[in-house]
């Protein structure tokens, strides 16, 4: 839902489409609150539960994949949480912008400035998915990366 509203919202924003745009961007917003109340409301252990992004988390799976360990290419990704906080973050200060734009004109470029960013954001999180995901395939015994 979020994903799609984002999407649509990014691709309708010129004039021809803004209730589009509106709509979607209201639903991007919806959905990233009713995202952040299951995140905090959800208990230990659920998958709806926030993960914690931590540095040294990723410091050391980054040792442990330099170091060739396929545990830390199987096991859980500690970029996971950093990719979701930073999607959270971008695509819900675009949303909010957005209807603070509403009523408020003078932010209509901030909106829009962080619409592009959280683009970007949106496709980072595509490539570590990406990257993830070749990362977890099996290699054959002395194949390079």
């Amino acid at each position: 839902t979020l994903s799609g509203a984002f999407l649509v919202a990014y691709l309708t924003g010129d004039e021809d489409t803004y209730r589009m745009h509106v709509f979607s961007g209201y639903a991007a917003l919806a959905a990233l609150a009713a995202r952040v109340i299951a995140g905090l409301t959800a208990a230990d252990g659920s998958p709806l539960r926030f993960p914690r992004p931590s540095t040294e988390d990723l410091r050391r799976w980054i040792v442990r994949l330099a170091a060739g360990d396929s545990q830390a290419r199987a096991g859980r990704s500690p970029l996971i949480p950093w990719m979701a906080a930073a999607l959270l973050v971008g695509v819900g200060a675009t949303a909010l912008t957005g209807a603070v734009a509403d009523f408020v004109t003078l932010v209509e470029d901030l909106h829009e400035a962080l619409g592009e960013i959280a683009l970007w954001i949106v496709v980072g999180h595509s490539a570590v998915v990406l990257a993830l995901h070749r990362l977890k395939r099996p290699r054959p015994l002395g194949a390079t990366a």
